[in-house]
């Protein structure tokens, strides 16, 4: 028996959940138009606004992931709803800790597309990205092999004929992306799938982070993550803005066709990062 005032506050958690998302969408929208009518019509490029889709609970924190895909899709079936209502031009799946969560979002937009057929619903471009172990980047937090989460989800994604573009890391450090990219590399070229790299730019670590909330920690959650060398980050903290456009150019050349900045990076990371892949290329 299901107690219907926890029922109503479910609905109307889920309705303010809608209404944030719509307005997120709304807000960079407003913000590309504000950008393209100062920069002119002559200059103007196709900027695309990504719908995210974020972890459901803690990234870090794999055991947290609900185990049950009824509860997984049930939810990111509202996310991924709301975003295709909002037209968004890709759907961007990022800090995934488990191969589960791809999975349930894959098969959240296969029922969502079976149950519009009547409106001919167009699923956008899909962008997967995991977040690893910093000190060992061929797992992810779940202690899930990257390589075994490429081959699932690009063939969940076959099987259900869904766009995935494609397949990345992120929210890791830059050292542990340098040496995640070329495996990757290795899953997404015969399949004709993109690999994406965004990577922390703050100098605490993971380990750190989690050591400092006072948790009892599994033995996978207290991750050595990669060194850093202190030289490389400002007295704030952050990764040098030229340093980090390093690890994007080693990225670059190791094959990722999509690069960003994640936790830590600011404009000033981008602007470098953009400068040094017009030199590189």
């Amino acid at each position: 028996m299901i107690d219907s005032g926890l029922a109503s506050n479910v609905v109307q958690a889920r309705f303010h959940a809608s209404q944030l998302i719509s307005a997120s969408v709304d807000r960079a929208r407003a913000a590309v138009a504000t950008y393209n009518n100062a920069i002119g019509e002559r200059h103007r490029n196709t900027e695309k606004i990504a719908g995210c889709i974020p972890p459901l609970t803690e990234c870090y924190f794999s055991n947290l992931v609900p185990s049950s895909f009824d509860h997984l899709i049930s939810d990111y079936t509202q996310i991924l709803s709301t975003l295709l209502d909002c037209n968004v031009d890709i759907l961007l799946a990022e800090t995934l800790s488990t191969i589960r969560e791809a999975q349930a979002i894959l098969r959240s937009l296969h029922n969502i597309q079976n149950q519009k057929m009547e409106k001919r619903i167009i699923i956008p471009p899909i962008w997967m990205s995991f977040t690893i172990h910093d000190d060992q980047p061929t797992m992810l937090r779940s202690d899930e092999l990257l390589e075994a989460a490429c081959v699932s989800i690009i063939e969940e994604a076959t099987n259900l004929n869904l766009p995935l573009e494609a397949i990345g890391v992120n929210c890791s450090t830059p050292r542990a992306i340098s040496k995640a990219v070329p495996m990757l590399t290795q899953f997404t070229e015969g399949a004709n799938i993109k690999v994406c790299a965004y990577g922390n730019c703050f100098k605490t670590t993971t380990s750190e982070w989690i050591n400092s909330l006072g948790e009892d920690c599994t033995a996978e959650q207290q991750t050595n993550t990669a060194d850093s060398c202190s030289m490389e980050y400002d007295e704030e903290g952050y990764m040098l803005p030229e340093v980090y456009a390093k690890f994007a150019c080693e990225w670059a050349q190791a094959g990722a066709d999509i690069i960003g900045g994640c936790c830590g990076s600011r404009p000033m990371h981008m602007k470098k990062v953009v400068s040094a892949l017009k030199d590189y290329r």
